[in-house]
């Protein structure tokens, strides 16, 4: 059950961009507002998401014992201690980090089905950043900015707790 509520919730992140006003339904709510995961050491996740990644930390509260996320996650109450919302470049609370400490290791089974993707400015860096933390680095692979009309690298890294992430970005001038 978790994995699929995990790929559920997470399957609107290719679908979110960083815009400055995310766009509105007729009723004036947003289609698609944050995406979710769970973690089992917040501060351990803060040092990819926020420190390589470049997401900045918004803020972070404690777990209201009704929470709406133990039904969707499918956990037991009073498991998530806390909840942090990161800001993209222009948007704000675009990921949202849930600590489960005993998260259960659901282990991985190809295909993986869901990814976050994000571009970075220095994605030399953010790959020697991923290795130094000892994370799985997904081989690193060139391509042409059609936009950009330069070449630029895109790799992945699977995070502390198991989450894919595709990152992206120019490659720097002279190399």
């Amino acid at each position: 059950m978790f994995r699929r509520t995990f790929a559920v919730v997470l399957a609107g992140i290719v679908l979110s961009g960083c815009n400055a006003t995310p766009p509105v339904t007729s009723d004036g709510l947003a289609p698609v507002y944050r995406q979710s995961i769970l973690v089992s050491d917040l501060e351990r996740s803060l040092t990819l998401y926020r420190d390589v990644l470049g997401l900045k930390l918004g803020r972070v509260s404690e777990t209201a014992p009704d929470s709406y996320s133990y039904t969707f996650f499918d956990i037991e109450p009073g498991a998530m201690r806390q909840f942090a919302y990161l800001d993209g470049e222009d948007r704000r609370e675009i990921l949202g980090l849930g600590e489960v400490p005993d998260l259960p290791d659901t282990g991985y089974t190809p295909p993986r089905r869901v990814a976050w993707v994000q571009t970075v400015p220095d994605v030399e860096s953010v790959i020697e950043q991923v290795q130094a933390l000892g994370l799985e680095l997904i081989s690193p692979r060139e391509f042409m900015s059609r936009e950009a009309g330069r070449p630029g690298l895109e790799a992945g890294v699977i995070d502390f707790d198991g989450h894919l992430i595709l990152f992206y970005g120019l490659k720097r001038v002279g190399t």
